[in-house]
């Protein structure tokens, strides 16, 4: 009889999850870089890209090959972090919000940390990145 009572009342808690409209920009970003970075999952990664960029990561295939071409930056033991996030309180429903990512890792014997930055769009409800930035310090020398 008891289980009969809780059955409902675990079915009411699992629906309370957010909602894709409370989901927050910055969680999509940083799950972005834990798939391609940490993870190496390319099919994680596309899922929280706009379609554009999908395409465009279906091209590379490999994560050392986005991390390259896409962001010219190859490491390997990374951690990240969120830097920067420009959402305010008096924006919160806006629709398009800039993330900035700190990737703390290897590239070879050398242990780097860099920013990247990437715009987040709502598009079908859900926070999908639409676009990454070129990092304004790198100098390709």
């Amino acid at each position: 009889m008891r289980h009969w009572l809780l059955l409902p009342l675990l079915l009411s808690l699992m629906a309370c999850g957010p909602s894709p409209q409370q989901q927050r920009p910055e969680r999509t970003a940083m799950r972005f870089f834990q798939a391609l970075y940490v993870d190496e999952d390319v099919a994680t990664a596309q899922s929280l890209v706009a379609p554009h960029l999908a395409e465009l990561m279906a091209h590379y295939r490999l994560p050392s090959q986005i991390q390259r071409n896409l962001f010219g930056l190859r490491m390997t033991e990374v951690s990240l972090d969120i830097t920067e996030i420009n959402i305010d309180f008096f924006r919160r429903n806006s629709d398009g919000v800039e993330v900035l990512v700190q990737l703390a890792g290897y590239r070879g014997d050398q242990y780097l940390v860099e920013d990247r930055r990437v715009k987040l769009e709502r598009i079908d409800n859900r926070w999908l990145i639409s676009e990454f930035f070129d990092d304004p310090f790198n100098s390709g020398g």
